[in-house]
């Protein structure tokens, strides 16, 4: 694992016997359903990735997760999560599916399928994940 330019917890280059690797970047979703403070879909930063899971930045506070319910990316999303059957159907009413803006994590009902669309908190634009099978049958 050399050549990712790691720093152990001492900060100092030597080697790390912390049993972690985490290379500069990574952003994990959940795919399961599990009982932390994560919103379906939404992507997060990882602040360490060890061999049974790993440590998410979310809103500031590192959440530990374990990595076989996260799906994880070695590159910024950029694309909206479609996520079906909202977690809370009285927040969506009427709406099957909700897609979640990659940038800022904004949920938006999904009542047209649009290839790309602008989110109305940060006003970016993304491509729309249609195809992905996220969260299918969990």
């Amino acid at each position: 694992m050399t050549g990712w330019g790691l720093r152990n917890a001492r900060g100092d280059g030597g080697p790390d016997t912390s049993g972690a690797v985490t290379p500069r970047r990574y952003w994990a979703r959940l795919r399961a359903d599990i009982d932390r403070p994560l919103r379906r879909g939404a992507w997060y930063q990882v602040k360490k990735l060890g061999p049974r899971e790993a440590l998410l930045d979310v809103g500031g506070e590192a959440v530990d997760v374990p990595r076989p319910v996260l799906d994880i990316i070695s590159q910024p999303p950029h694309r909206w999560s479609v996520v079906p059957r909202p977690k809370n159907p009285a927040r969506f009413p009427g709406v099957n599916e909700y897609g979640v803006c990659p940038n800022c994590r904004e949920r938006v009902p999904l009542t047209e399928r649009l290839a790309s669309m602008r989110c109305r908190h940060c006003h970016e634009v993304f491509d729309v994940a249609w195809e992905e099978q996220y969260f299918q049958g969990v």
